[in-house]
């Protein structure tokens, strides 16, 4: 069995800005700050339950994972999407080791649809 490749998706609010979020698993969605040490992601809000999600963004950068794919609909504002698969912008490094447990390299990717 393949595993899934999971979808790093980051997301640019240039303005404050209304988006609705659908997904199929829960993810957690981090707000990208810098720190000493560089780039990092810090918890932005409660976990999102699969479904649609209606979220208020201020101005700055977030990002969250998901292997099932996600859709994105910019109610209002102005919101830049990038995956980790588009080459444009490099999200945070993981916070957490990667290897025989959690993110495998290999497998199929998920999408990310944006309206």
């Amino acid at each position: 069995m393949q595993r899934k490749k999971p979808l790093l998706v980051t997301l640019r609010a240039t303005q404050p800005s209304v988006i609705e979020l659908t997904t199929g698993e829960t993810v957690q969605l981090d707000r990208v700050g810098l720190a000493s040490s560089g780039r990092v992601a810090e918890r932005h809000g409660p976990l999102l339950r699969p479904g649609t999600t209606r979220l208020d963004l201020a101005i700055g950068e977030f990002c969250f994972k998901t292997l099932s794919g996600a859709q994105l609909r910019v109610v209002h504002g102005g919101v830049e999407a990038t995956t980790n698969g588009s080459g444009k912008g490099t999200p945070p490094p993981a916070t957490a080791p990667q290897g025989d447990r959690g993110d495998s390299p290999d497998g199929e990717q998920p999408t990310l649809t944006v309206e």
